[in-house]
């Protein structure tokens, strides 16, 4: 008897290590970029249910954990307090997944390099490098000139200004940055502006590309 008990207990160890052998992730969390103030989810799963799982992270942050058989979800808001924050999904038996990482954009900086000159007798040109910004998130530009104000997307860097009717005097330019967190900082340059010649405006001009689509004028 005590040797048929034996043969169980031994049975019942390998049949644990096989099964603990077996487990393999399905799902592991991956490396995010978000703005501030996303709702962020992490996502976790191997292929069997006889094990929990649960999240650990460094630092420690707080977030709302779901679980359900061998899945789990971690939930957490953007903010600069869990920029860089590292995730790691973590099976009861041990089992660990690679560390992933939340990295978190907020408003963005200021455009550098910031040029200007006048581009002939109607318009003048202004441009400019990107801030950085994370991967796979953009950029926007707001322009403003006195009352005028133009938005432009992050693949535009620069812009060609013909106002309506130039005056010779020093227009004021100042371009914003802003993306989905909300505006960053404002940036500006004056153009010194002098014309002796009547411009008419050509309202079909391409904003896409300012520089070579810009104000006819009159010779």
């Amino acid at each position: 008897m005590a040797f048929v008990t034996a043969v169980m207990i031994l049975c019942q160890i390998c049949f644990s290590v096989s099964a603990i052998g077996s487990i393999f992730f399905i799902i592991v969390p991956v490396t995010q970029y978000v703005y501030a103030n996303d709702t962020v989810t992490f996502e976790c799963a191997t292929n069997t249910t006889q094990f929990g799982l649960f999240f650990v992270t460094n630092p420690s942050v707080a977030g709302s954990i779901y679980t359900s058989g061998g899945m789990a979800s971690l939930t957490l808001t953007a903010t600069s307090e869990v920029n860089g924050t590292e995730v790691t999904c973590i099976v009861h038996n041990g089992a660990t997944t690679e560390p992933a990482y939340l990295y978190v954009q907020g408003p963005p900086d200021s455009v550098s390099s910031l040029t200007r000159y006048q581009l002939d007798s109607c318009c003048m040109f202004i441009s400019w490098y990107p801030p950085f910004t994370l991967p796979g998130l953009t950029v926007q530009y707001i322009i403003s000139v006195g009352t005028d104000q133009q938005y432009l997307n992050d693949s535009i860097t620069n812009y060609t200004y013909c106002p309506m009717n130039p005056t010779n005097k020093q227009y004021l330019f100042n371009v914003t940055t802003t993306n989905k967190a909300g505006n960053g900082s404002t940036s500006n340059i004056t153009v010194g502006f002098q014309s002796s010649k009547l411009c008419i405006p050509d309202y079909n001009y391409n904003l896409e590309n300012t520089y070579n689509n810009y104000l006819k004028y009159l010779f």
